[in-house]
């Protein structure tokens, strides 16, 4: 797989809740902070503003725009960003799922989508370098996600037997979908915008492809058509840190995901390249904060909480 779709897989993306609301006149709406998941939507009618707190100035949402709340904190949403918000819980708390709540009448804006979990665990490590508020906006994402969201709109609306699951299945596509254009847009520091870099990009999938492989700085740098200096330059600068430790922290997940299924710490060690329990161990201790053999005991007995 494509490092992108590698990361959905360790994250495991469902979706908790799909719907939406619609609102007419003058109005706003305050949200609480979310511990779990990303937030996923879109204004498929009229526009709106959207404040994400401690994330700079009210951002204007029009007709077309998608958006990702990557983690969890409080946000407003209304029609004026200088009205007194009201709380979100007495128009959505107790709605059913895959309903389109009505504020004030609706009629004027309406916006779609979901709130995904994830059942794999580190989400923050994966996902911790987006932005608070990912806003997609140009005529080409409108053009891309614009027949999701109308089909959604369309089995939200009229409940048919499999509405609801249909529009799940939609929401995992915009997701999967908004993502790849927020990493096509390449504006973020980070291993998003790394993925979109032609070299960098590259080096990352061959380290994803064999990961088991005995990389080093300058065997990816020749893979790539880079100087050693260059490419652990450019490495450090897109992604945060060097390739090497990039590449064990990339082990560890996987290692992470092996291990909650059941298989041995041995195993696991020399499917990574590890000649040794011993330094995968102490690798996966540096990476992830417990032994591989406490990670392997808590799946037969229980997720680790």
């Amino acid at each position: 797989m494509d490092p992108l779709s590698d990361v959905l897989a360790l994250l495991e993306p469902r979706s908790y809740r799909v719907g939406g609301f619609e609102a007419g006149g003058d109005w706003s709406i305050r949200f609480d902070a979310y511990d779990t998941g990303i937030k996923c939507y879109a204004v498929t009618a009229g526009s709106c503003w959207i404040t994400v707190e401690g994330a700079g100035p009210p951002v204007l949402l029009e007709q077309g725009d998608c958006f990702l709340l990557p983690h969890g904190w409080p946000f407003r949403i209304a029609s004026d960003p200088n009205l007194p918000a009201e709380d979100y819980r007495p128009y959505f708390v107790g709605s059913p799922e895959g309903a389109v709540v009505r504020l004030h009448g609706g009629g004027g804006v309406t916006v779609l989508g979901s709130h995904f979990q994830f059942a794999g665990p580190h989400a923050e490590m994966l996902l911790g370098l987006l932005p608070p508020l990912v806003h997609l906006k140009s005529e080409a994402d409108r053009a891309t996600l614009r027949w999701a969201f109308d089909r959604m709109r369309q089995e939200l609306a009229i409940a048919q037997p499999g509405s609801v699951l249909i529009a799940q299945h939609l929401a995992h596509m915009i997701f999967v979908q908004a993502l790849r254009l927020h990493l096509e847009e390449g504006r973020d520091a980070g291993w998003f915008s790394a993925l979109s870099d032609k070299r960098i990009g590259a080096a990352i999938a061959a380290m994803h492809r064999e990961p088991a492989r005995r990389w080093t700085v300058a065997m990816l740098a020749a893979d790539i058509g880079m100087s050693r200096s260059s490419f652990a330059a450019r490495f450090r600068q897109l992604v945060g840190e060097g390739p090497m430790a990039y590449l064990t922290r990339w082990r560890m997940l996987r290692a992470e995901r092996s291990l909650s299924r059941g298989e041995a710490v041995g195993t696991v060690a020399r499917s990574l390249g590890y000649e040794s329990e011993s330094a995968f161990s102490t690798a996966y201790k540096r990476v992830m904060g417990s032994t591989p053999r406490r990670r392997a005991r808590s799946a037969v007995i229980g997720p680790l909480r």
